[in-house]
């Protein structure tokens, strides 16, 4: 992804809603309170990328969703998680 820690760090909790976001800065818990949605989210900064005077953050994501986490479930963090991160463009 095209974000520094920093930026993922004050993302995701908005991107939650009312489910509980705990842990950081590199890896993080998303919960919901029916205990439906369990995921493990880990963080690793990568080198930025260099274009010119350009430089842009890099950070590897990996979504683990744990074994109690229903289908449903993961489609609305899927939904959420692309919602709160997409940054707009043309």
């Amino acid at each position: 992804m095209g974000y520094s820690v920093d930026e993922f760090v004050r993302v995701l909790p908005a991107a939650m809603r009312d489910w509980r976001v705990s842990g950081g800065p590199l890896r993080w818990r998303v919960q919901d309170a029916a205990t439906t949605l369990d995921i493990l989210i880990d963080l690793e900064p990568l080198p930025e990328r260099r274009m010119g005077a350009l430089r842009l953050p890099v950070l590897a994501v990996t979504i683990a969703p744990q074994p109690s986490t229903s289908p449903a479930s993961m489609d609305e963090f899927t939904r959420r998680f692309e919602r709160g991160f997409h940054r707009g463009g043309g």
